[in-house]
């Protein structure tokens, strides 16, 4: 450093914990800085390595930059001498590299990287740095000299890790300075110019790192951090510059050798290129081998953590073989592979015979040579059965599968993979013959049907259906079956296959056998015909089936599949038994029996006579006419009438019409199998037209004669809603008698009850008050003080408006109590003299006839009501007595006073 002039500025540092200001002055003296030891705690960490036996070391890096107002006033990035060791071991170094940072602004750097080295090995890693002569001058100042700077790092795969610096003629800032390994930093200060940062100094920290882990080591010579403080626009300012190190190397311990545990899969081909994935520790991306009986194998991919890798096998010989992976650190026990044989040594010759039945059973010898290890042989993809190899491996004999007929792809089937041979041709079945070649459609002919290649002839079928009893020849030339039932017509004869059928188009031609039949239902009908029945039986064919009742053709003639059954809708007929007939062209079923009923069909209706009468039924109408035979009744609205009658010759019938309303009523004459339209009959409503007498007491009783027509068969008169009694009808249906009930006063509707319609005359009935009559009194005494409950019984009571008179006193109608039917009441006796009174009831109706209560004295067994008990002969004696007594003593007193 030089300048023209000297200064003071304070610098700051730690001693002894305290705070300690010192002057630097500035001078052209080399003694330009003062040095300051911190006594800050070393935390430099050890940088961490890829992997176990990682090692590497690094001669002076650079890596300086600082800006002041946006303008880079330091700027270098630069490392000289640099060694990695090979993942798969060796030694990886560099030696005699001149120091220097080219493009650098503020920053030089002259010196001598000597060597950097790093090894990895089986039993150890290790890494070294030398320099020599470093000069590091920033900004201008001489910041960093070193004579001799040296690093070692040392990691055996067993033992203690080693960390090892020398360190000769180190000065900071031009001053000698001590930096002892792990101890706090070395710190130290220069002056500097630097635009736009007043007051700038440029700082160093020193320290040296020997560090050791269970794992690894890292040593580092010298290592300075840079900064630039000051103040800008009056605000202080420290700007970090950087890092320079000088002679640094590390190194992890080596991993053991390598283990394995598994290798899937454990088999493959013989010609190798299967993927298989081994499973272990200690495999070294890069540096791991995989061999197979010494074989390497190749595309060998270590996973993340050194656990699993993947190799592609190489070919090797069929049977068993070791596998082997091998790192720099050693190798793994061995693991057991399989070699399958694929095919791949096999030679094909020839294949005989080239040709055979669909049905299989051929046996083919292939010719060649490398067939050991074969396993099968496949025609197109079917496996052949009885497969065999010879010792030698030059000829295989195997018999075909079933397949169909055509080309068929031939196979030597390995464990590891496939061989093409020469291809085997399958020969359809053929069909020469079909004895005989017609029978019935119930089935059940033998037919022999000759050919070639129907060993293993699984059925044969009838245009589809099964035949039965199939039995095949062994050379396979010829079977017998039953044929199963059919329809009338040629077929198709397919005979069953393993490998393909064969088929002789229309080969057997069914003919018609005579039908049978078992049931008809419904086996009764109309006699119109129209009815549709079914038919079941057998040999029914579809087309070619007639049916015919007593000669006469059905139509609609349907035939169900499988014969068993048809449909048939039914001619007309006459009524009575008729004969069935089901017919095809092989013959005529035996006969079966269906009655043709009585519909109506054949009746025609002349007259009916009378048209009408009363809705209370019992007329009796006569209907003539022709075609009634078989009639079963008549139906009046759908009422059936009564008294049904038919004449022999069946022109006439006579019924008895049922009750209706009124109106035209629907008249049918009813067959066992249908109806018939007769002439309307018209229902007449009753009438009512006089009422005599049409007035009369409210108690009932008067007989009335009501006159009118429609009323036979009436069933009782009601007086308002009050049935009237002893109800007497006219045998002609013109007039009745009824006795009325009684009734409030007032009019009242009159309805005559009848079966079909009521007929009513409003207000045909006047009741009118009667006056009240008195039959009985019960008592007939009491007590002259009154109080007696007395009931009289009579008719004309008129509940709430009847007063009674007694001893001349009138008791109110509300405390006279009139039982509903009007013939009797109650009421209590007012005190009256001893002495016979008349008693009179009285209502709007006027007075009633007067009858006699008797007041008595005190002396007779009276109650409030009535007498307790009726005086026995005893009783009235001796009452008596004693009255003459003292009337005697009444005398004689009277005597002997007179």
């Amino acid at each position: 450093m030089t300048a023209a002039a000297t200064s003071r500025r304070p610098v700051i540092h730690l001693n002894g914990g305290n705070l300690v200001r010192t002057v630097l002055r500035r001078t052209t003296s080399a003694a330009t800085a003062l040095l300051v030891t911190s006594l800050a705690t070393l935390t430099l960490g050890t940088p961490a390595l890829a992997a176990p036996g990682d090692a590497s070391a690094r001669g002076v890096v650079v890596d300086l930059s600082a800006e002041v107002a946006g303008i880079a006033v330091i700027s270098a990035d630069a490392t000289i001498g640099t060694a990695t060791a090979p993942a798969a071991g060796g030694t990886d170094t560099e030696t005699l590299l001149a120091v220097a940072v080219p493009g650098a602004v503020g920053v030089t750097a002259s010196g001598t990287v000597e060597e950097v080295t790093a090894t990895r090995a089986a039993d150890s890693s290790s890494a070294s740095s030398s320099v020599n002569g470093l000069n590091l001058t920033v900004l201008g100042i001489d910041v960093l000299d070193a004579a001799e700077v040296t690093a070692t790092a040392v990691c055996p795969q067993v033992g203690a890790t080693s960390a090892d610096t020398t360190l000769v003629g180190l000065e900071l800032f031009g001053s000698a300075v001590t930096l002892t390994a792990n101890t706090p930093a070395v710190v130290g200060s220069a002056a500097v110019l630097v635009p736009g940062l007043l007051d700038a100094s440029l700082n160093a920290s020193l320290t040296r790192v020997e560090t050791t882990t269970a794992t690894g080591a890292t040593a580092i010579t010298v290592r300075a951090v840079l900064t630039l403080s000051g103040s800008i626009l009056g605000v202080p300012t420290t700007i970090p510059v950087g890092t320079v190190i000088v002679a640094e190397a590390l190194c992890e311990r080596p991993s053991a050798a390598p283990t394995t545990a598994t290798i899937t899969p454990d088999e493959g081909p013989q010609s190798g290129g299967q993927t298989v994935t081994i499973t272990g520790t200690g495999f070294i991306p890069g540096g791991t081998t995989v061999t197979f009986d010494g074989v390497p194998a190749t595309d060998v991919t270590v996973a993340p953590g050194g656990t699993s890798l993947t190799a592609v096998t190489p070919p090797g010989a069929v049977g068993p073989a070791e596998v082997v992976v091998g790192t720099v650190n050693g190798t793994a026990a061995p693991l057991g592979y399989t070699y399958l044989a694929d095919g791949s040594a096999a030679t094909i010759t020839g294949l005989t015979p080239t040709s055979g039945p669909t049905v299989g059973g051929t046996t083919v010898t292939i010719t060649g040579t490398g067939f050991t290890g074969a396993a099968g042989v496949d025609f197109d993809g079917l496996p052949g059965t009885g497969f065999t190899v010879n010792p030698a491996g030059t000829t295989i004999t195997v018999v075909t599968p079933p397949n169909p007929a055509g080309p068929a792809l031939v196979e030597l089937v390995f464990p590891a993979g496939r061989v093409t041979a020469p291809t085997f041709t399958y020969l359809g079945p053929t069909i020469t013959s079909i004895v005989p070649d017609t029978g019935p459609t119930p089935g059940g002919t033998t037919v022999t049907i000759t050919g070639t290649g129907f060993t293993g002839a699984t059925g044969v079928t009838f245009d589809g259906t099964p035949g039965t009893n199939v039995t095949v020849n062994p050379g396979g030339t010829s079977l017998t079956v039953v044929t199963p039932p059919g329809q009338v017509g040629p077929v198709d004869v397919t005979v069953l296959l393993p490998g393909a059928d064969a088929t002789a188009p229309d080969g057997f031609t069914y003919v018609a056998a005579a039908p049978t039949v078992a049931s008809i239902t419904p086996n009764a009908g109309p006699q119109s015909g129209g009815q549709t029945v079914t038919i079941t039986g057998t040999g029914f064919v579809p087309g070619e089936t007639t049916v015919t009742f007593d000669g006469t053709p059905a139509t609609n003639v349907t035939v169900a599949p499988g014969g068993t059954s048809l449909t048939a809708v039914t001619p007309p007929g006459a009524v009575g038994p008729a004969v069935v007939l089901v017919a095809t062209g092989g013959g005529t079923a035996a006969p079966l029996d269906y009655t043709y009923l009585a519909d109506g069909s054949a009746a025609t209706v002349t007259g009916l006579t009378p048209t009408s009468g009363p809705t209370s039924g019992g007329t009796t109408v006569t209907v003539t006419g022709t075609g009634f035979t078989g009639a079963t009744g008549v139906t009046f609205d759908g009422v059936p009438g009564t008294g049904f009658t038919v004449n022999p010759g069946g022109t006439t019938i006579t019924v008895v019409t049922p009750p209706n309303t009124a109106g035209p009523a629907d008249v049918r004459l009813v067959f066992p199998a249908g109806t018939a339209t007769a002439p309307v009959f018209t229902y007449v409503a009753p009438t009512i037209t006089s009422i005599v007498p049409d007035t009369g007491p409210t108690t009932g009783g008067t007989t009335v004669t009501i006159t009118g027509t429609g009323l036979t068969g009436a069933t009782g008169v009601n007086f308002g809603n009050t049935p009237g009694t002893n109800l007497v009808v006219n045998p002609d249906g013109t007039s009745l008698t009824v006795v009325t009930p009684p009734g409030s006063p007032g009019t009242v509707d009159v309805t005559v009850l009848l079966p079909g319609d009521d007929v009513t005359a409003p207000d045909g009935f006047t009741y009118e008050p009667a006056p009240p009559r008195i039959d009985t009194v019960n008592p007939g005494q009491g007590p002259t003080g009154g109080g007696t409950t007395v009931t009289v019984g009579g008719s004309g009571f008129v509940p709430g408006g009847t007063t009674v008179t007694i001893c001349g006193t009138t008791i109110p109608a509300d405390q006279v109590t009139v039982a509903p039917d009007g013939r009797s009441l109650t009421f209590r006796t007012p005190p009256c003299a001893a002495g016979d009174t008349t008693v009179v009831v009285s209502t709007a109706g006027g007075t009633s006839n007067g009858s006699t209560f008797r007041y008595v004295g005190g002396i007779l067994p009276v109650t409030g009501d009535a007498m307790l008990a009726p005086l026995t002969v005893g009783v009235l004696l001796a009452l008596l007595g004693t009255v003459l007594v003292v009337l005697t003593r009444r005398r004689h007193r009277a005597g002997r006073i007179g």
